[in-house]
């Protein structure tokens, strides 16, 4: 029932998937020129560009279409008939508009002419089939329809007890949530430099190798990630695949490890609860399921979405070494931390965390400590050492984030006591979202915006789901003190039982920390660049309420956590309908 309704839809949605041809430009009065897939920049403002192209459909086709520009979009004819009279001119780079073109759209290729106006910077336009289109809305209820069946056939197949059912229930819950937000979401969407990313890919995909690190924006990223979607790019491109059907694929591919996470994370729910502990497996797992930051990368195209499976299996052969001593795990995490550095610099935040975990690893002799440490960093420095010297471009002179040096002055925030040390949840209510640009938003001060992007991001989600943010963060908040409680009696009580998770916590923490102290930019706070930390913190959080003397308390947690998962489900669904 899965693969038969998985591979259905594939084909079906590849059916009603558009195609569009290299079209022509002119600027002005200028001369026609071709173009495939970059627009020039402005060089007056406003400068307004005539544009020409094909759409090509199949006989089955949608017909409601989502048209945005950058910056706006002032006239469009389908077929040389005009559209969109009754909104057009508008300049919306969130939503643009969506236009019922059915009447005018036929099977084959249709001729598009559009006149977009650009205030500066590159300009560009985007067209994708509108998500509530009656074709694919029918198309994607008959998918979830179709996975909900076979979800259910499963678990009656093997026979699962009551909390068994209620683990792979979350499990299925993360994976529908991920799901719609990818349905939902194109790829330049709440992303992080999404065509820098994707310039990367296709250079790989073009020339079978690595660029120098300084010749463009992103190319100065570990090279892993790029070059397992830069290989599918072009065997893809050999076999006449159209560019915006691979981007899509590359975002399944996202999509896809977003799920081989959410599997991890399941994982790490029995490694560090008992099996008597049911509750608090199924609240951790609930927790960190529909956590909106890690359901953000679900529809990526960046290395964060190979670099946190890694990070997370990765974290969980850790635990599973510290807690039975069997060196097969020790190596795989390993395997696995070489794998996350070479897929972004990221990835060396966890080998102090390796490290200290073998300092102190118990009834272990000191000459066997220094014979594996020192095979472990010969064996990390082997894998991942050639990036730093060797590739082109690589200098011990320049930064490992080549481009922080090109970032807007505008960003820069000041190193100082305050700075680190305010927190202050009423204005975080008040101002819910981030904004990197903005002092009033609190970008100033580190723990403030670290702690906001963990739900949002750097984005503004919009007036309608303002409430519902402040409302997620003051559960946050709340939790947070659980989690505070819960580290502490953790140290106290536990010690070095509990090592992995408090100590990698604390390192994750001084990392970041460290990173936004060398590099004082408001973007540099952003809680996508310590991820991993969401599962030691969830863990204290679940730990806080459980170690309480007050059943108040207890009950009280309870409820707090749960009505954390409620709202950022309703969060994550407001945001699909949004759209």
């Amino acid at each position: 029932m899965l693969l038969l309704t998985i591979g259905l839809y594939a084909l079906l949605s590849h059916e009603i998937t558009p195609l569009f041809s290299d079209g022509k430009y002119r600027i002005g009065e200028g001369p026609w020129q071709t173009f495939t897939d970059t627009l020039p920049s402005a060089v007056d403002s406003p400068q307004y560009l005539d544009l020409t192209f094909s759409l090509g459909l199949r006989t089955l086709h949608s017909r409601n279409f989502q048209i945005i520009a950058d910056d706006c979009v002032e006239k469009l004819s389908v077929n040389e008939q005009a559209v969109g009279q009754h909104v057009i001119p508008f300049c919306d780079l969130s939503h643009g508009r969506v236009l019922d073109l059915g009447p005018k759209l036929h099977a084959g290729s249709n001729q598009i002419a559009m006149t977009i106006q650009n205030v500066g910077g590159p300009a560009s336009y985007t067209w994708r089939i509108a998500w509530w289109d009656p074709l694919l809305l029918s198309l994607r209820v008959l998918l979830l329809l179709g996975l909900i069946a076979g979800v259910v056939l499963l678990a009656k197949g093997l026979a699962l007890s009551r909390w068994q059912n209620t683990f792979f229930g979350v499990f299925s819950l993360g994976v529908v949530l991920r799901l719609l937000y990818v349905f939902a979401t194109p790829y330049q969407v709440r992303a992080y430099d999404a065509d820098g990313h994707l310039e990367y890919i296709q250079y790989v995909a073009q020339h079978l190798a690595l660029p120098s690190i300084r010749d463009g924006w992103e190319f100065y990223q570990a090279p892993l990630y790029y070059v397992l979607t830069g290989l599918w790019l072009h065997m893809g491109t050999a076999f006449g695949r159209a560019l915006s059907l691979l981007i899509r694929d590359i975002q399944w591919i996202a999509f896809f490890s977003s799920v081989v996470t959410l599997a991890g994370m399941g994982w790490i729910a029995t490694l560090v609860f008992s099996p008597k502990e049911k509750l608090e497996r199924v609240l951790f797992f609930a927790l960190l399921a529909v956590l909106p930051s890690i359901v953000f990368l679900a529809p990526r195209i960046n290395n964060d979405v190979l670099l946190f499976p890694l990070e997370v299996f990765c974290f969980g052969f850790l635990i599973a070494w510290w807690q039975n001593g069997r060196w097969k795990n020790w190596w795989v995490a390993l395997l696995l931390l070489a794998l996350s550095i070479l897929t972004k610099t990221n990835g060396l935040l966890l080998v102090p965390v390796a490290f200290l975990l073998l300092a102190l690893r118990q009834r272990l002799p000191l000459k066997k400590k220094v014979l594996v440490g020192a095979v472990s960093l010969l064996f990390l420095s082997l894998a991942t050492g050639w990036m730093f010297t060797l590739r082109s471009g690589a200098s011990i002179d320049q930064p490992l984030v080549v481009n922080t040096g090109n970032l807007s002055s505008a960003l820069y925030v000041k190193n100082n006591v305050e700075t680190f040390s305010e927190f202050n949840p009423f204005r975080m209510a008040v101002y819910p979202y981030n904004n990197p640009w903005d002092d009033a938003y609190g970008r100033q001060y580190f723990w403030e915006y670290f702690f906001k992007s963990a739900f949002f991001g750097e984005f503004d989600l919009g007036a309608t789901l303002k409430p519902l943010a402040s409302s997620i963060l003051v559960c946050g908040f709340l939790a947070l003190l659980y989690a505070a409680y819960g580290a502490w009696t953790c140290i106290r009580r536990e010690g070095l039982d509990t090592l992995p998770l408090w100590g990698g916590a604390g390192l994750l923490l001084l990392g970041h920390a460290l990173h936004r102290a060398v590099t004082p930019h408001s973007c540099a706070q952003d809680f996508r660049f310590s991820l991993l930390v969401s599962v030691p913190l969830v863990f204290f959080a679940i730990r806080g309420l459980r170690q309480t003397h007050s059943p108040f308390l207890r009950s009280t947690g309870v409820v707090i956590l749960l009505a954390s998962i409620a709202l950022e489900i309703a969060l994550l669904v407001g945001i699909v309908v949004t759209l």
